[in-house]
């Protein structure tokens, strides 16, 4: 019985060492403008890092105004981690909601929001 422990426990560590990983999903893990911040000078684009790849075709950023209406950005890139919506235009004053969704690599789904303040 002991020879058998000695080689089944190897397998049984590795496996326990990636589970984790293989179970991981992309999270968003840093924002410009950062999520609830106040900003003196208004945002030239929103940018979003994820901690794993993202599919560029079923990923993007929509930001609405103090008032609701959508505001027009340009065309969102995705490039591995990073998502960049170029922000066209100047925002005046007031709070503003950025909605996201993306696709990661692994296939889960994931959306969400911020909002941020431009306030010079």
């Amino acid at each position: 019985m002991n020879w058998t422990i000695r080689l089944i426990a190897p397998f049984l560590l590795l496996g326990l060492t990636f589970s984790g990983q293989a179970l991981a999903h992309a999270r968003l893990v840093q924002a410009t403008p950062e999520a609830d911040s106040t900003v003196a000078r208004p945002p030239t684009e929103i940018r979003l890092r994820f901690s794993e790849p993202i599919e560029a075709r079923f990923s993007g950023i929509d930001l609405s105004g103090p008032d609701g209406a959508k505001i027009t950005t340009g065309e969102t890139a995705v490039q591995d981690n990073d998502m960049v919506a170029p922000v066209s235009g100047s925002l005046s004053p007031g709070v503003y909601q950025v909605d996201w969704h993306v696709l990661s690599a692994d296939g889960h789904k994931l959306k969400s929001n911020f909002t941020f303040e431009v306030r010079p």
